[in-house]
Parts: C-alpha cells; structure tokens; sequence
C-alpha cells in the first residue's frame, strides 16, 4: 500500500456553463459552494458539493487560456467526467512514490483560490498537486491533491444537503476491457482488484474504483438512458445518502429527472452534464 497516495479526494465534472450545472445538481438536492474563481492562468472557475470526507466539483473554463486548452478541446466534444483528484498528506511523496514505481508523475504545483465564505466574508482555499501522465491512467485523468486549508474548503453550512448526501460510495469507468485497464491502477493504489458481476473493483484506501463493461453499467441501470456515455472514460459516481425518503423528496422538490434503480435514485448523463450520479441509502 502507499503511505501517501490515501484514496479518492474528489471526482471532476466538467461543464459548459456553471450557472446551468449549477442549478441542475441543487434540483438534485444538493447544497452548491459559492463560484470559485481560479487564477487569470488557469482561466476556470468551480462550484464544489462538499461531502463529509471527500467531494466533488463543477468545473468550467471562464476565459480562454493556454493552460485550458484541454479542457476547451474536451468540451468541444462533451460535458461529463474530466478527472479525479486522489487524497494525499504530501504531494511531494506522493510522486515520489509514482516515480518509483515507473510512474513518471510531475513535480508538485501550489495554487490556491479566494474563497466566498457562506456566511459572508472570504478565505482561501490553497493545495499542493502532483499530476499523472495520462497513459498511467487509461481512460481516466488523474492527480494528487493536498489540502493545505480545509476549514475554508470543509464548511459545515456547506455540508448539509436537502437529499442527506454525506459521502462518495463509488467511482465508475466505462471500459470494454476491465481486465486489462486494472493492472494499471492497481499498479497506481498498490491494494489488488476484486472481480465485480461485469468488471473489476479496484481498492484506493477508501471510495473503490469500479472498472465496468458498457453491458454492465446497463445492467446496473436498466431505466437509465445511457446512450450518451464515451467509453472508455470515467462515467459517473455514486453517493451516499442517510434517507432514501429524504432523496426522493429533494429530487421531486427540485423537478430533476430522475429514476428509481432498485433501492437507489439515479440522474442520467442528459440531466447530470455528461455523468451518472446514483444516490445509493446506506
């Protein structure tokens, strides 16, 4: 296991308009981060959802920039998933630990955002990151993120949401070929794989990476348009929720489209910018 590379920190989704997505995921009952404005470099602003130990954002490009260019050319193609942030004590070892495995992964970069405080007033929000070349990552971008002011970025007010969200149970990749893409992130978390019905599940220390074939995503949701989803990439997440009673009152209040798999809620990639987002009890 890796001493610094500690699970999923949070999931990425990238959007065209955040005002739009923005107003999409609270119709799913969820409390929404004032925007986030990051440096005139990067030219991208967020909208984060916080969770009780991870999270995940909304991402947008604010202005063109030579640093998002990447992200303009994805989302010439589409919304959805663009990345996912992995949890780390300490960027520097995390890469110092993906370089010793072959994994050629860059120098830690510190960055930070102004922060508008709930409440009124504003802070910052500050990290160190490691990033991965792409092809350590098949189908899936991702990097370390090392939180170096989590009060600013862990607000109580901002933890509390209509549906009972509290934490990421899952992050699924659509893949044709599981098998073969999970010795590339087992390589990467050091904990084995477990074979899932369609797939494998591979251990990050906490939210399991779940490497799923397109016939068993449709399994998983046979009411669910998914027609939609590239692959392979990363497809969707699932969260965790206190009340199923109090999920279904949120999404109804809210008039989201959404459809009852089993015992869990679930937003297609139409009403969710490009990604599943399952609400799962438990």
């Amino acid at each position: 296991m890796r001493a610094h590379v500690l699970g999923i920190d949070h999931v990425i989704v990238l959007v065209r308009d955040l005002d739009a997505a923005r107003a999409d995921y609270r119709r799913f009952g969820f409390t929404i981060s004032p925007r986030g404005t990051h440096s005139a470099h990067m030219g991208t602003g967020n909208h984060t959802i916080m969770l009780e130990r991870d999270y995940f954002e909304l991402l947008g490009v604010v202005a063109p920039t030579e640093a998002n260019a990447k992200w303009r050319e994805l989302l010439a193609r589409r919304e959805g998933m663009s990345g996912v942030a992995l949890k780390t004590d300490d960027a520097a070892g995390a890469a110092a630990e993906m370089r010793a495995i072959g994994v050629a992964a860059a120098d830690p970069v510190h960055f930070s955002r102004p922060v508008e405080l709930p409440g009124g007033g504003k802070g910052e929000a500050a990290f160190n990151t490691a990033q991965f070349p792409p092809e350590a990552t098949p189908g899936g971008r991702m990097f370390c993120c090392q939180h170096l002011t989590m009060p600013t970025t862990w607000v109580p007010s901002l933890l509390r949401h209509a549906n009972s969200a509290y934490g990421l149970a899952e992050v699924m990749l659509a893949t044709d070929d599981p098998q073969g893409m999970a010795a590339a992130y087992a390589k990467i978390f050091d904990r084995g794989t477990v074979a899932v019905p369609g797939g494998v599940a591979v251990p990050t220390g906490n939210t399991p990476l779940m490497l799923l074939t397109p016939a068993a995503l449709k399994a998983r949701y046979p009411a669910t348009d998914l027609s939609a989803l590239p692959v392979p990439a990363l497809a969707g997440f699932v969260v965790r929720v206190r009340s199923r009673d109090a999920a279904r009152a949120a999404l109804r209040a809210g008039g989201a489209a959404f459809a009852e798999e089993g015992a869990s809620l679930v937003a297609a990639p139409a009403a969710a910018r490009g990604v599943v987002v399952e609400l799962r009890p438990g």
